[in-house]
């Protein structure tokens, strides 16, 4: 589903294992580290053809063979993409992190050729699709504040880009209700002919009072989630008990060695509703890991108690522990389908703690089950994403959203900090849009040759998607000239510009970096916004400041 065109340089390694049910492809841009993949245990074997890394043990160490992927993958922040083959490798004991592959040198890549105007066609426009990943994706920079705040540096590739655009806010006017509005800014770069490009794409705000939900809990109950996480994931039940109004229903199903059935089409009688506050209370921790079993009671629960018109949500949380096998994957994907009915998104919550997590479980369910994932460093956490943010995480307002960007001749992509991008629209999968939400796009572009570029040439951005309950097709573009975009605002840019660069030192590891992207955060906070304080805050706590 995620491909790379033939025209576009990136470096791929090989994955394999239970996670993905087969070896698959990593995609990064040159100098950045692709995801490792890891669960109970974890091999690295010796690269096949195509590189690659081995198939994953099962919590000790184990021995295997080398072996051969191949497959695509888009380009991005580090997405993932689908392929086959087969490897192995020596496994390591539950808990322990690997190290990720070393990102390629120059040697190894070869230069890359200059960008010139020679054989671009001035009368073909370039149009690129684009994808952010789930607007509500947004672990990666709360797990990373975690691991700061605790003296400890992320490794690069804790470090998703998109996802901190998606976690930290960037305000843009609501469109009229049912709309979307699609807002691009741009700023010349520090380079002749480079611009700094930013599109949002805003939904309406929610309205009020909201529609019925329907909220199955599948929680994890295993040994591992004693202390912190299970305060976290007792948290998780009280922020979305007190979002909660009369007549919403609520079933909910624990999970360790066996599962267990708490409540089933339970309807509550307004928010903190004393019969779901006392089943938080009594969670407890024990006993291994079966989350098949308990995803596969868990909806089973949400078909049961499902009705047309209502929000229908599956909320798994735990810390990561446990194998999600083709099975789960494949009863995620059918009940998360848009078919003639809205379908059962699952919601994905990490408890950490952070030293260890294992993000590749949340991230393969929600990637699945087309749902926010979200990462508690705290218990206030919870309530901040389940109570102050509650609509963005469980509700949708557009459904498929797939943005289009059109940009004269001589224009390239030269960073892009999204998820994935291509020239064909078949290869950017389309995604949700919640309510009150924005999609944002940051990329630099780049021209063939300054003198080219024309002020009064255009650039315009199209967003298409369908209503989330008659699937209704709509669209809406911004078109304008670059010189247009150029006196337009800038306040939306500045903040997105702050927050790629503190992520984006992050990944480069050093000091200078480090020191440059708080610089930029301060100068971009004339106004005391408390996120970029926030960001300002963490990043002398990164050891190499």
């Amino acid at each position: 589903m995620r491909t790379v065109p033939a025209s576009l340089s990136l470096c791929l390694y090989a994955v394999s294992g239970v996670l993905l049910g087969g070896a698959g492809l990593v995609a990064c841009s040159q100098g950045s580290y692709p995801e490792p993949p890891f669960a109970d245990g974890v091999g690295t074997g010796s690269t096949g053809a195509g590189s690659g890394t081995g198939s994953t043990g099962t919590g000790s160490p184990g021995a295997g063979s080398t072996g051969s992927g191949t497959g695509t993958g888009s380009i991005g922040d580090g997405s993932t993409g689908v392929g086959s083959g087969s490897g192995g490798g020596a496994g390591v004991a539950d808990g322990v992190q690997p190290e990720p592959p070393p990102a390629p040198s120059d040697e190894d890549a070869g230069a890359a050729p200059a960008f010139t105007c020679e054989g671009l066609d001035s009368s073909q426009p370039v149009v690129l699709y684009l994808s952010a990943d789930d607007s509500n994706s947004m672990s990666s920079p709360v797990h990373v504040r975690e691991l700061l705040r605790s003296g400890s540096a992320p490794e690069p590739w804790q470090v998703r880009t998109y996802e901190f655009l998606n976690y930290y806010r960037i305000d843009y006017a609501p469109p009229d209700e049912g709309e979307l509005r699609v807002e691009p800014q741009i700023e010349p770069g520090e380079e002749a002919g480079s611009y700094a490009l930013q599109i949002g794409v805003r939904s309406y705000d929610p309205p009020s009072p909201r529609r019925p939900i329907a909220v199955t809990f599948v929680l994890d109950t295993s040994g591992s989630m004693d202390g912190e996480p299970m305060a976290r994931e007792k948290a998780t039940v009280r922020a979305v008990a007190a979002s909660l109004s009369e007549g919403d229903v609520v079933n909910m199903v624990t999970w360790n060695t066996q599962n267990s059935v708490i409540l089933s089409g339970h309807v509550v009688d307004g928010p903190d509703d004393p019969a779901l506050l006392a089943a938080a209370d009594d969670l407890s921790a024990s006993g291994g890991t079966d989350l098949e079993s308990g995803l596969r009671v868990g909806y089973r629960l949400a078909q049961e108690h499902f009705k047309e018109g209502r929000i229908n949500r599956v909320i798994l949380v735990s810390d990561g522990g446990a194998n999600v096998g083709v099975t789960s994957e494949e009863l995620i994907a059918l009940h998360a389908e848009d078919a003639d009915q809205e379908a059962i998104y699952l919601v994905g919550v990490g408890t950490g703690p952070a030293f260890g997590y294992n993000d590749v479980l949340m991230d393969v369910v929600t990637d699945k089950g087309r749902g926010a994932y979200v990462y508690l460093d705290d218990e206030d956490e919870a309530f901040h994403m389940f109570r102050d943010r509650f609509a963005e995480v469980m509700e949708v307002a557009a459904r498929g959203v797939q943005v289009e960007l059109t940009m004269p001749w001589y224009f390239k992509m030269e960073k892009f900090y999204g998820e994935e991008y291509s020239t064909n629209p078949e290869e950017v999968e389309p995604q949700h849009l919640a309510p009150g939400d924005a999609m944002i796009f940051s990329q630099l572009v780049r021209g063939c040759d300054p003198g080219v570029i024309n002020d009064e040439d255009t650039l315009t951005v199209r967003a298409r998607w369908q209503t989330p309950l008659t699937h209704e097709a709509k669209e809406a573009s911004r078109e304008a000239t670059l010189a247009e975009l150029a006196a337009g605002s800038k306040e939306q840019l500045v903040k997105g510009k702050a927050i790629v660069a503190y992520a984006e030192a992050l990944k480069a590891r050093t000091s200078e970096a480090l020191h440059a992207a708080r610089e930029q955060v301060i100068a971009a906070n004339p106004g005391g916004d408390p996120e970029l304080d926030e960001i300002a805050e963490l990043i002398p706590l990164h050891p190499l400041y």
